[in-house]
């Protein structure tokens, strides 16, 4: 696991405590930052990190807020996606770096998408696992989604969001932690299509209560580490951003980016990594975004992974390989 030792905090400019793993560039490396999704912290990147440390990369890995030693506020409204952005550019400024080079994965990828309109001149190049590039959608309507969805794939590959946006399901799924693990780190990753995404899928797996193996990727001390990591804070504050989405809460500061800032500059090359085996952020669909004649001007780097959601876990080192190859291209042009 990253040592706690090398973890540092920070006030950011709307006085929330951050907690983040740091360590400085060696001689012109450029410094990576890495943000995790839900329900995570940032020691799910311990299979990643390391590797980019190696190299005498610049290492930022923050707890985001909600989780670990970061603030966990529970008002909904803390968590809209241009203030999480602005969070990270201030662990940034706290570091005195100038650009940075952003990587993100499920939530972390909204995060890092929303850096693109907040503060695009301090990053040199963007990354997504999973999630691909997400652009702001003030007009987004979560129903709709849903019924779009369902029409396509045969369930609602968002419906999940809906029950984590209710009051009372951080206390369901810590009451019953147990089997909520066992189908978000699923043995048998077509459990998402049954037991998770569906509108009431992952309410009614919680309260059947059947315990599941664990994934080949994953073993009974990882699961420790991770359990405690997410319980000890609780998850009435990560299921905030699920209310954000699901309530509109965040279609307001969404109407706050300006036009110009609804992609990634042309000149940030962006890198995916698409998840084969995910039945929430299916790679067709998120392979689909990147097709937008919008992105035709863009360099573009797409590799697919033969991995479920948690491809920074299962396949940390095909990964590692693929983001050397591509630092490696790009960082003479940037």
């Amino acid at each position: 696991m990253l040592p706690t030792s090398r973890y540092k905090d920070t006030t950011t400019s709307r006085g929330f405590n951050y907690h983040y793993y740091y360590i400085p560039a060696q001689g012109s490396k450029q410094t990576l930052l890495f943000c995790h999704g839900f329900p995570s912290t940032s020691q799910d990147w311990h299979r990643v990190v390391p590797h980019f440390e190696q190299q005498g990369y610049g290492i930022i890995v923050p707890d985001t807020l909600g989780y670990g030693g970061t603030d966990k506020p529970l008002d909904p409204a803390a968590y809209k996606g241009t203030l999480l952005a602005k969070d990270m550019i201030d662990i940034v400024d706290a570091e005195k770096l100038d650009k940075i080079i952003a990587i993100g994965h499920d939530w972390g990828s909204f995060i890092v998408a929303r850096l693109a309109s907040v503060a695009p001149e301090r990053i040199l190049a963007y990354a997504f696992l999973a999630l691909a590039y997400i652009p702001p959608n003030p007009d987004f309507n979560f129903e709709a989604s849903l019924k779009a969805t369902k029409e396509v794939f045969g369930y609602e590959i968002f419906g999940y969001q809906a029950f984590l946006a209710d009051d009372g399901a951080a206390a369901l799924v810590e009451n019953n932690w147990d089997t909520l693990f066992g189908v978000i780190w699923p043995h048998n990753p077509e459990l998402w299509k049954t037991h998770v995404a569906p509108f009431v899928g992952l309410k009614e797996t919680i309260e059947e209560g059947e315990l599941r193996p664990l994934p080949s990727y994953l073993s009974e001390k990882d699961k420790k580490v991770m359990s405690k990591a997410l319980l000890d804070g609780g998850l009435a504050a990560p299921t905030c951003y699920y209310k954000v989405q699901v309530r509109g809460l965040d279609l307001e500061d969404e109407l706050t980016i300006p036009k110009d800032r609804y992609l990634p500059p042309t000149s940030s090359p962006i890198f995916f990594g698409a998840t084969l085996k995910d039945y929430i952020c299916i790679a067709d669909m998120q392979k689909g975004l990147f097709t937008d004649p919008k992105f035709k001007d863009h360099s573009l780097t797409i590799h697919d992974y033969d991995a479920d959601h948690w491809v920074l876990l299962s396949h940390a080192k095909e990964l590692n390989k693929d983001l050397d190859e591509w630092l490696a291209n790009i960082i003479p042009t940037l």
